[in-house]
């Protein structure tokens, strides 16, 4: 910062004492230039001081927002995954309720309703988009009901141990007849509580899977087991449950929403 140029101060005794002498006047200082000069100096320091200072707090605001939003996304995600915890929880516990009591040598009819609330409570626990994400309808529910089925539907002597045909359990077209009867009433048991669209369409989906991945493939390895049946002895007994089998499918067709063309195009019998 400059100040104001002064003129040196000569002393009296120094002075010229020549009377004749000219002496050449003293231009006055220019203070107003010299302030001016300070004041824009000082101005421009501080412009720059608060460029600076605006520049650093628009950084520092941008950081401190992106940081909040990080904030707020992992929060989210964390309650997310607790509620996804909490479901998982819930869904172990019904799962090993509904396998407890359903496994303790109930009656069917006590199961059924064991099985019915126990998959209502299930499905509680999901959206409608979810259940779908998660192809409850086409893979869990059947996957959840075959184990009953097992249980109480198919005949204890359907395994590869003993005879599909044993003389002294009953006609096995009559327990064909029966289990296709019975697994369209439990599914539409399990899906009435849903819209009458899509509770139409869900017993359709639900039937067609068990018959076709539990009850189909029990009768065929039945029919493949050597020690099941003889095809040189058993050749009517072959013929008849084949027929109680198709004549099972075609009386609930309607129910299990399959076509003749779907029957010969996937293989069904």
């Amino acid at each position: 910062m400059r100040g104001p140029t002064s003129t040196p101060i000569i002393p009296l005794a120094k002075l010229p004492t020549n009377s004749t002498s000219t002496t050449t006047p003293t231009p006055p200082p220019k203070v107003g230039e010299e302030l001016l000069y300070n004041i824009t100096f000082l101005c421009n320091s501080y412009e720059d001081q608060l460029k600076s200072t605006h520049s650093f707090v628009s950084s520092t605001s941008s950081k401190v927002t992106s940081l909040a939003n990080d904030v707020h996304q992992l929060q989210s995600s964390l309650q997310k995954q607790n509620e996804k915890i909490d479901t998982l929880t819930q869904v172990l516990s019904i799962l090993n309720t509904m396998e407890q009591d359903v496994s303790v040598g109930r009656s069917r009819k006590e199961a059924e309703e064991i099985l019915m609330t126990q998959l209502a409570s299930l499905e509680e626990l999901f959206s409608v988009q979810e259940l779908r994400d998660i192809q409850y309808d086409g893979m869990i529910l059947p996957s959840l009901v075959s184990p009953f089925i097992e249980c109480y539907y198919l005949p204890k002597y359907w395994n590869e141990k003993a005879s599909l045909f044993d003389e002294k359990e009953e006609s096995s077209s009559h327990v064909c007849r029966e289990i296709v009867t019975n697994i369209c009433h439990l599914a539409k048991c399990i899906c009435s509580h849903a819209k009458d669209k899509e509770q139409h369409e869900r017993t359709q989906q639900l039937i067609y899977t068990l018959v076709t991945q539990h009850v189909v493939p029990r009768v065929k390895h039945a029919f493949q087991s050597t020690l099941s049946w003889d095809p040189l002895v058993q050749v009517e007994d072959g013929l008849r449950l084949y027929e109680s089998l198709i004549d099972s499918v075609k009386e609930n067709e309607n129910d299990m929403g399959v076509d003749d063309d779907v029957k010969e195009e996937e293989g069904l019998f």
